[in-house]
C-alpha cells in the first residue's frame, strides 16, 4: 500500500514538498467535494425518471460522469500522494439504453456514487482540517506583526487575550511550537482517511489490482532484461571481441615475418598459422553477430531507422525500410519495446532471405493512436510461414506477448508473407 511522503521528523516535514502537496490535495478535495451534490442531483434524477425513456439516457450520463470524476480524482490523489489507486473497468456503452442499464449492473457505478456522497461532509472535515494545520498556525505565528492593528489595540484567542506586544509572542511562540509537531500529523491523518474512502470506493477489486501489480512488475523485469542485454553486449564489444582482434593482428603480423624469413620457415607451422588467422576472423565475425543478436549499438544510439537500414543493408534482398518521424528523436519508445521491434523485424528479415523466395521486402513501422505501435513486415515470397514449437517466429510471439503486445503471421501458399506485431509505446 502507497504512504503519504510526509516525514516523521517535524522540520524535514515542513520542509518537504509531501506535507504542501498533501495539503493542496486536501484543500482541492474541498473544492471537488461539491461535485457531489451535482453528481447526486443527477443520480436522483436519473433513477427517478428510469420508468420512463428519460431516465436511461440521463443514467446513461451520469455513469460515464462518475468515471470521468473517478479518473479525475485518482490522478489528483496520485499527483499529490503518490498513491495509485488501480481503475476499474467501466462497462461497454454502445447504446443509451444498454449503457445506463450495464451502469446500473456495475457495482462499481454504486461505489463511485457512494464515494461523492461520503466526499460531501468528509469535504468539509478536509478543508478544515487544512486550515487548523497550515493556516491557523502560521496566522498566529504572525500575531506579534499585527496584533496592535486592531481597533482595540487586543485581540482574544481562545481564553487569552491578546492585549500586549510579550503576550503576542507568547501566543505566537505556542502557535509555532504546536503546529511544528501537530499540524503535519494532522495532515498525514487526513490524507490517510481521505486515501482509505478512495481506494475503498474509487479503487478497483482486489484482482483489478493484482494484474496492474503484475503488470508493474512484468515491465520491471523486461527493462532489467534488456539493461542486461545491453551489458553482456558492451562486454563482449569492448572485451572478448577486442581481444580476439589482437589476437588475430598479432597472428598475421607473425605469418609476415615467417613470408620474410623465405625458405628457413617451416610450412607446417606457416598453415597452422594461416588456420589460426582464419579461425580468428571467423571467430571476431561470430562475435560481431552475436552481439547484433543482443542488442546493436546502433539501436541504442541512433534509434529504430538507422539500426533497421544497417540491417537491411547486409540482406541479399532489396529492403525498404519505412519508420515513421513520430518514432525517433525525443519520441522514441522505451528501450525495450525498440528493441523488441528490431528483433521482430530483424527475424522476419532473416526468414524472408533463407526460405521465402523473395525478391523484395517491405517494412512499415508507425505509431497507432497515442500508446500503441505496429511493425509489418511483408515479402513476396512463396508464403507458407508456420508457427513450429521452438521456431524464430514462435519465439517472437513469446518475447511480443511478454511486453504486452500482439503478433500474428498471414503466410498463404504463393505468398505474400505478412508478419505484424502491435507493442505498447508510452514514449
Amino acid at each position: 500500500m502507497d504512504r503519504v511522503a510526509i516525514p516523521a521528523n517535524p522540520v524535514r516535514a515542513w520542509a518537504s514538498p509531501g506535507l504542501w502537496l498533501a495539503g493542496a490535495t486536501l484543500w482541492l478535495d474541498g473544492l471537488t467535494g461539491l461535485l457531489g451534490l451535482g453528481v447526486l442531483l443527477l443520480a436522483a434524477i436519473g433513477l427517478l425518471t428510469l420508468p420512463i425513456v428519460v431516465g436511461f439516457p440521463l443514467f446513461a450520463l451520469l455513469g460515464r460522469l462518475l468515471w470521468r470524476l473517478g479518473d479525475s480524482q485518482r490522478r489528483i490523489l496520485a499527483t499529490g500522494t503518490g498513491a495509485v489507486i488501480a481503475r476499474p473497468d467501466p462497462p461497454a456503452a454502445t447504446s443509451a439504453f444498454r449503457g445506463a442499464w450495464g451502469y446500473l449492473r456495475n457495482r462499481h457505478t454504486w461505489r463511485q456514487l457512494g464515494y461523492w456522497l461520503v466526499r460531501l461532509p468528509l469535504s468539509f472535515v478536509t478543508a478544515m482540517g487544512v486550515v487548523l494545520a497550515l493556516a491557523l498556525p502560521i496566522t498566529l505565528a504572525l500575531l506579534p506583526a499585527y496584533w496592535s492593528s486592531f481597533p482595540t489595540r487586543s485581540a482574544s484567542v481562545g481564553p487569552i487575550t491578546v492585549d500586549s506586544f510579550w503576550v503576542a509572542g507568547l501566543v505566537s511562540t505556542c502557535a509555532v511550537a504546536a503546529g511544528l509537531v501537530v499540524s503535519p500529523l494532522l495532515i498525514k491523518l487526513l490524507v490517510e482517511v481521505d486515501l482509505a474512502v478512495a481506494r475503498r470506493l474509487l479503487g478497483g477489486t482486489s484482482l483489478t489490482r493484482r494484474v496492474e501489480e503484475l503488470t508493474v512488475s512484468r515491465a520491471r523485469v523486461v527493462d532489467a532484461a534488456e539493461v542486461e542485454r545491453q551489458r553482456i553486449e558492451r562486454d563482449l564489444h569492448d572485451g572478448a571481441q577486442q581481444r580476439l582482434i589482437a589476437v588475430a593482428v598479432a597472428i598475421g603480423r607473425a605469418k609476415v615475418r615467417l613470408r620474410a624469413a623465405g625458405a628457413d620457415a617451416d610450412p607446417e607451422i606457416i598453415r597452422l598459422l594461416n588456420q589460426a588467422h582464419a579461425d580468428a576472423k571467423t571467430a571476431i565475425t561470430e562475435l560481431r553477430d552475436l552481439t547484433r543478436g543482443l542488442h546493436p549499438p546502433v539501436l541504442t544510439d541512433r534509434g529504430l531507422d538507422a539500426a533497421l537500414s544497417a540491417l537491411a543493408g547486409r540482406l541479399p534482398i532489396p529492403a525498404e525500410i519505412t519508420v515513421t518521424p513520430d518514432l525517433t528523436g525525443d519520441r522514441r519508445p522505451p528501450a525495450a519495446i525498440e528493441s523488441a521491434a528490431y528483433f521482430v523485424v530483424s527475424e522476419a528479415l532473416t526468414n524472408a532471405a533463407k526460405h521465402s523466395g523473395a525478391t523484395r521486402i517491405t517494412v512499415r513501422i508507425g505509431r497507432l493512436g497515442t500508446n500503441r505501435m505496429s511493425v509489418e513486415v511483408i515479402d513476396n515470397g512463396r508464403g507458407g510461414a508456420r508457427f513450429s514449437a521452438g521456431g524464430g517466429l514462435a519465439g517472437l510471439a513469446g518475447r511480443v506477448q511478454g511486453i504486452d503486445g500482439t503478433f500474428t503471421v498471414d503466410s498463404p501458399p504463393g505468398g505474400p508473407t505478412m508478419i505484424r506485431a502491435e507493442l505498447p509505446c508510452e514514449s
